[in-house]
């Protein structure tokens, strides 16, 4: 029978979490663990659409198209929403190895830097 009193379910919630704490703590820590692993082998199946590196540590996530509802790949793993990064990443990025990501930045804002200058001649 469901608890409907707020401050009663948090009581509930305090005595469960004390009385079973070192097994909450090692699921979460096995959980951690598999979901890294999960993480790890998964960056190993990835390569740098540019250059074809291959080297998982090397790897960024670029959103293709800036908004302001694109999610931070690191905050999810972070926050341990491992399917959620793999959503965002499937359906707005692309892999890029650090150095062709930061060139792609460079040639982003060189462009814009152009643009700009063309406009200010104009005027």
């Amino acid at each position: 029978m469901p608890v409907k009193d707020k401050e009663k379910k948090k009581e509930i919630a305090k005595r469960h979490y004390a009385k079973h704490t070192a097994k909450i703590k090692a699921t979460i820590k096995s959980n951690k663990e598999k979901y890294r692993k999960k993480w790890r082998d998964y960056k190993a199946t990835l390569m740098c659409i540019h250059c074809g590196e291959t080297h998982p540590a090397t790897f960024d996530f670029h959103h293709v198209v800036r908004a302001k509802d694109n999610k931070k790949v690191n905050r999810l793993l972070t926050n341990g929403n491992y399917k959620g990064a793999l959503k965002e990443i499937e359906e707005r990025c692309i892999v890029l190895c650090a150095n062709c990501h930061r060139k792609l930045h460079d040639a982003e804002y060189q462009a814009k830097k152009k643009k700009k200058e063309a406009e200010a001649s104009l005027n």
